[in-house]
């Protein structure tokens, strides 16, 4: 059984960690780009067609930052994450930026996406594949390919971050998962 650290995510987030409060600038860059352009302060013109409002998942939205910024773009996003605190914190985001999205955030256990096939346009995963044992981030993938329709766009850690890991740093050459022991993220893994 594959061990999905739930107990360490939910530490992490409990110290405040990993609390992303803007979205990163490749995020931005990839909605404007693939999906929902802005050209004004108040227009918005859509690159990806639908008959429908656009539908989002942020795959492991952590503090739920990528979530809101697709709610401001007008697009109906749900963020799932394995860690209740930071649903928690997700939706008191949601709130400080004047959003109800209370339904729109919940955690799940970390293995199987409960939503049904292709019931989302796009989906977004910022930084959270590379946090999870190889073999799970396998079975992800094909779940989050399972639930999307068109687009997925990810980001993983580069392997030049190594110096972040002592225990990375210290290995001649990484070929596998190691446990983060540094006190950021301590006990999680990094693939």
């Amino acid at each position: 059984m594959i061990e999905i650290k739930k107990t360490f995510w939910e530490e992490s987030y409990g110290r405040n960690e990993n609390f992303m409060l803007y979205p990163k600038e490749e995020v931005v860059k990839f909605i404007n780009r693939f999906i929902r352009k802005r050209v004004s302060l108040t227009e918005y013109v859509n690159i990806l067609q639908s008959d429908d409002k656009l539908k989002a998942l942020d795959f492991g939205c952590g503090i739920g930052r990528i979530t809101i910024l697709l709610h401001e773009f007008n697009v109906e996003a749900y963020g799932i994450d394995i860690s209740e605190n930071a649903i928690d914190e997700a939706k008191k985001l949601a709130k400080y930026f004047q959003f109800n999205l209370n339904d729109n955030f919940s955690s799940y256990n970390g293995k199987k996406i409960p939503f049904k096939d292709e019931e989302f346009d796009f989906t977004i995963s910022e930084a959270v594949l590379d946090s999870l044992p190889f073999e799970l981030a396998k079975q992800l993938m094909k779940e989050i390919d399972r639930v999307t329709k068109k687009y997925f766009f990810m980001s993983l850690m580069h392997s030049n971050s190594a110096s972040l890991f002592s225990t990375l740093e210290d290995a001649q050459e990484f070929n596998g998962e190691i446990e983060v022991k540094e006190m950021h993220e301590h006990g999680t893994v990094v693939v």
